[in-house]
């Protein structure tokens, strides 16, 4: 395995899936690519009682944050002994991510699942799901936190 890909979205779930890379970055001697799409901002338009939604390119300025944050990331496990860069897309879709994972030649997607519900996916479905059923190469899903069986 010589390229593992992470995808972060640098919520809860991006200190997880970095910590995998990691690991496994060290136990195969593998580059990781910390890959990252800055989402298109929703934007409500009023023109009156119905406001539509539309979705706009990102901010120069979330764009530059959000490269600064993935920069330290990079940097820690460059700090630790694995090879290590950056890549992000802006408003990209799940189409042309699995596009750039395929270019960058990935062995392993890492990337985190966020428990949403069952209704939440009917409208909004999951970007998990989607890069699972249309990966080119081996997958793996680091959970959110999950109560363990009798705790809430």
């Amino acid at each position: 395995m010589k390229t593992i890909v992470a995808l972060v979205d640098l919520s809860d779930l991006t200190f997880k899936v970095l910590k995998q890379a990691h690991a496994l970055a060290t136990a195969f001697n593998s580059q990781v690519i910390i890959l990252h799409v800055v989402a298109k901002e929703p934007v409500v338009v009023d023109v009156g009682l119905v406001s539509p939604m539309i979705m706009q390119d990102p901010s120069p300025e979330l764009v530059q944050k959000h490269y600064a944050q993935l920069l330290e990331m990079r940097d820690s496990l460059v700090k630790f002994g694995v090879r290590a860069s950056v890549q992000q897309l802006e408003g990209a879709s799940v189409e042309a991510v699995l596009a750039e994972t395929k270019k960058c030649h990935a062995d392993l997607i890492i990337l985190g699942s966020h428990h949403h519900s069952t209704f939440y996916r009917l409208l909004v479905g999951s970007v998990a799901d989607d890069v699972l059923k249309r990966a080119h190469c081996p997958v793996l899903v680091v959970p959110s936190e999950v109560d363990a069986p009798g705790q809430k």
